[in-house]
């Protein structure tokens, strides 16, 4: 039982000394377990590069996991874990469902429970309780902290009336995917794989409570836990000053693991720290290192260097707008590739606002022709085929009224031409006819065959959804039936093939993911609900929760593309050039959310309880400066920033605190 910390800055090797050293002690000891852990977007890029670095070529007793893969690994060893896994839309549908049952129990939060988008904060507001392990009793205790802020305390306790509506109704038939670390903090007790096993932590930049937990008792079982933290050259990972501090994140987490180890009584092993002889990352480029070791850092030190590079390693764009910046970028790339013998996977793209940035980026990469994958999700709200079942099911609730039967019509899939529905259209804004009862009698008001035509087939078309239904199997058999009457699958297979010709290929995974994700979420809904009874609106509202939660994301095409990602969340490796867009005020620092059922502001009160919650926006403020200092001193050669003028819609805007920044670091 030990825990041994490698410290170091940006660039120094952490990575590298780590797949060296766990190569050399599997080798040296073939019988021991040792289980490499990283995020999700690392576990394929580290399983490759411990097999290149490997002399044998292969990594018989090293496993490359994330915390989800060792959920999966463990429980299916020891057996647990056993219920259904309820996933984000699971948790979505069946807090709809509670919630219905509890609102009269929800003074503040009932108002809202039907506005598209706030079951899903309620989800988020729930998930994060889970995360940092609250249960019932901790949030009717936070909500008791906050007696003196009227609104806070009511909105806590409605939370916690659908926290325990939500836990009561899933308790003995499912396990959320946050309880699943609680579970296998359990499990690994029984686990053969974790006896005596080394366990690698690579690439975080911390853990919740709920995963400290689950290290606690990797530290008791495994014969040793190892863990890397970035920290810069000189820091005393021991000595915490305060919030404001660049690395506060990684002392925050070596405190609470050294506190988790001494509770139970585990030795910790000799640190080892790294960069003190230079960092290999930055050997070609001194501009560079120099920003690693004065970025953040006060007082900063001025670049000066008689030996000044051809082509400055550091280097800040303006441009008129974002669209510009795009393009301005996507020519830099190209004269990168033709002209001075870059690959394309050697570049990478960051920004604090893929949204826009992303769409930009996506148009003019197949201008350039330049291979892009942009690393995001997306929901899917606006797709035809969700508006088409949405607009269907309204027909049946308003009673085939104006609105509904032509936002229907006008979906894209009916089958209908739009010379057909504005005929229709025509003749009943003429005669002014609504209600299934006329839709369902022959038109005669001066109505020609073709118009009767057209009504037989609209109300044919909604008579799987016009059966008197009462459970949520029965809404789900009926709507399916409908969309196979619809050949909708068939349809989306066109749409798809078409964008793909288009060369509009995230369009296209759209549509090809689209059908299959909709038939799950009816698949979730029978097993989660299927017995349940219901009003066809209480269907519809938790078919919204559901469709709310669908994303669609894309894997990367082929190895060599230029990755566009978001500075926190798109993890970078072996980048030789980075360029970082949208470097203006709004996107660095980036706007505080000032969403959520618990505000920015209310965050900052309940800080001063002693329950652990989410940072408050004063605390992400702080921790953006680590991934800010992580991102720009991921290149080894060079890395460019830029920030536009002019918004998308016409604004002005200022450059980030950052361009002052580097300008008066030198670079």
């Amino acid at each position: 039982m030990a825990l041994q910390f490698y410290f170091g800055p940006s660039g120094s090797g952490k990575s590298k000394r780590l797949h060296q050293d766990v190569l050399h002690m599997a080798a040296k000891d073939p019988d021991c377990n040792f289980l490499f852990l990283v995020p999700d977007q690392f576990t394929m890029q580290t399983q490759m590069d411990l097999v290149k670095e490997s002399p044998g070529g292969g990594i018989m007793n090293i496993d490359v996991l994330s915390f989800g893969r060792l959920t999966h690994r463990i429980f299916e060893e020891t057996g647990y874990g056993r219920k259904p896994v309820l996933d984000d839309t699971g948790k979505s549908l069946v807090l709809r469902k509670v919630a219905s049952s509890v609102k009269e129990n929800l003074p503040v939060l009932s108002g809202n429970l039907n506005k598209i988008g706030y079951i899903h904060e309620i989800k988020s507001a729930i998930s994060e309780f889970k995360q940092y392990g609250l249960s019932v009793e901790r949030v009717g205790e936070l909500a008791e902290f906050s007696k003196s802020r009227g609104t806070l305390y009511y909105k806590l306790k409605d939370l916690k009336t659908l926290y325990q509506a939500f836990d009561a109704y899933v308790a003995e038939r499912f396990i959320t995917t946050e309880d699943t670390l609680a579970l296998l903090s359990r499990a690994v007790h029984e686990s053969k794989i974790m006896k005596n096993s080394v366990v690698i932590f690579d690439g975080f930049t911390g853990f919740t409570p709920i995963q400290y937990r689950l290290i606690a008792e990797l530290m008791e079982l495994s014969r040793m836990v190892i863990v890397s933290v970035t920290l810069g050259e000189g820091e005393n990972p021991y000595r915490i000053m305060g919030e404001q501090e660049l690395f506060y994140l990684s002392k925050k987490t070596v405190r609470d693991l050294q506190k988790w180890a001494q509770k139970r009584n585990v030795r910790q092993a000799e640190d080892v720290y790294l960069g003190k002889g230079g960092l290999p990352r930055f050997r070609e480029s001194r501009e560079l290192a120099h920003l690693e070791k004065q970025l953040f850092r006060y007082p900063l030190k001025p670049y000066e260097d008689s030996q000044k590079d051809s082509i400055p390693a550091i280097q800040i764009r303006e441009a008129m707008s974002p669209a510009g910046e795009v393009r301005g970028a996507c020519i830099l790339i190209k004269k990168l590739v033709l002209e001075q013998n870059y690959s394309y996977r050697d570049i990478a793209v960051v920004t604090g606002e893929l949204e826009t940035y992303g769409d930009f980026f996506e148009r003019e990469a197949a201008t350039y022709d330049i291979p892009v994958f942009i690393d995001r999700t997306r929901g899917i709200l606006l797709n035809p085929f969700l508006e088409y079942i949405r607009s269907a099911l309204r027909i049946v609730l308003q009673n085939f009224s104006y609105e509904s039967v032509f936002h229907y019509l006008r979906s894209g899939l009916a089958d209908f031409t739009m010379e057909e529905t504005d005929l229709l259209e025509n003749y009943i804004l003429a005669t002014g006819i609504k209600g299934r009862k006329k839709w369902g009698e022959l038109f005669t008001r001066n109505a020609t065959e073709q118009l009767n035509e057209l009504r037989e087939r609209l109300y044919g078309q909604m008579t799987p959804l016009l059966q008197k239904q009462e459970r949520a199997s029965d809404y789900v058999k009926a709507l399916y039936e409908f969309i196979v009457a619809g050949r909708i699958q068939e349809k989306l297979l066109i749409f798809e093939e078409k964008f793909r010709a288009d060369g509009e290929e995230e369009q296209a995974k759209e549509y090809a993911q689209i059908y299959r994700l909709v038939m799950e979420l009816l698949n979730q809904i029978e097993g989660l609900l299927r017995e349940e009874a219901m009003t066809l609106q209480e269907f519809a509202d938790i078919l919204d929760s559901g469709f709310a939660e669908i994303e669609v994301g894309t894997i990367p095409g082929g190895v060599d593309r230029v990755i566009v990602g978001d500075m926190e969340r798109t993890r970078l490796n072996q980048v030789k050039v980075l360029l970082f867009l949208g470097v203006n005020d709004g996107n660095i620092p980036r706007n505080a959310n000032k969403g959520g059922i618990i505000s920015d502001i209310d965050r900052e009160f309940l800080k001063d309880s002693d329950i652990e919650l989410a940072p408050t926006p004063r605390q992400q403020m702080f921790t953006q400066r680590l991934y800010l200092y992580m991102n720009m001193t991921k290149p080894s050669e060079r890395l460019y920033l830029s920030y536009a003028r002019i918004s998308s819609d016409g604004k002005t805007l200022r450059p980030s605190y950052l361009i002052d920044t580097v300008k008066s670091d030198g670079g």
